[in-house]
């Protein structure tokens, strides 16, 4: 069984309204939900966590779960892994039950994306999962009023060895092992490199922007859930 968490405060210091903002048409909570839908069976518990009484209502409409948040675990600076736990709090998962957490501000999910991180999971594979995506970046540092490069030798792109970083658009564990870690993921982690579109996450108006000049073809994806 599988409790997929979508956790969707109203505030935002960025965006007003940012999970309920569109891309293509459709909110940013939206299509976390219906992402969720996509990789459902009808025991499994779609959970909207918000203190938004918008976004517990387009959860309704949605027909999945829409549970209140209180108010200590609804500021700026909460952390997601709380959150998890109140939810999970009001349900009786088995160890063995899959916990996925979907993050609104990452839209542009693909379906093999999910399906492969849901995967390594569910086939025992992994004890946890994440999306990440790749760079090859070159890292500097402040030294009094100028700045130094972290690295010795130029290389070229190619030659570079790449730096991971989280997407944090996916995260999956079994609950035996949130129970224990109070953390979202441990033990053997797979990560799944995902696409760089799939990689933005919506922070401002300008992220905003971008994901909607990309949803065109991210759209078509989904037209089959979408019914259009």
């Amino acid at each position: 069984m599988k409790y997929i968490i979508i956790p969707a405060r109203g505030g935002s210091k960025g965006i007003q309204d940012k999970n309920i903002q569109e891309v293509g048409g459709i909110p940013l909570v939206s299509w976390s939900i219906i992402h969720a839908e996509y990789i459902s069976t009808e025991e499994d518990k779609i959970i909207v966590s918000s203190d938004s009484e918008k976004i517990l209502n387009l959860a309704k409409k949605y027909d999945v779960i829409g549970l209140k948040r209180p108010k200590y675990l609804s500021g700026d600076k909460v952390f997601t892994e709380p959150v998890m736990k109140h939810v999970l709090s009001k349900f009786n998962p088995d160890e063995n039950d899959l916990v996925i957490l979907l993050q609104p501000t990452s839209p542009l999910r693909k379906k093999i994306t999910i399906e492969e991180t849901l995967r390594a999971v569910e086939s025992n594979e992994a004890d946890s999962a994440l999306t990440l995506k790749k760079d090859h970046l070159f890292f500097w540092k402040k030294a009094s009023k100028y700045v130094k490069p972290l690295y010795k030798n130029r290389p070229r792109r190619q030659d570079m060895e790449s730096q991971l970083s989280e997407t944090g658009s996916i995260y999956i564990t079994k609950y035996k092992n949130f129970l224990k870690s109070g953390i979202r993921l441990s033990g053997n982690t797979k990560g799944i490199i995902a696409e760089p579109s799939e990689s933005i996450d919506v922070d401002t108006y300008q992220d905003l922007q971008y994901v909607n000049l990309l949803s065109e073809d991210y759209l078509k994806e989904w037209e089959k859930e979408l019914n259009i």
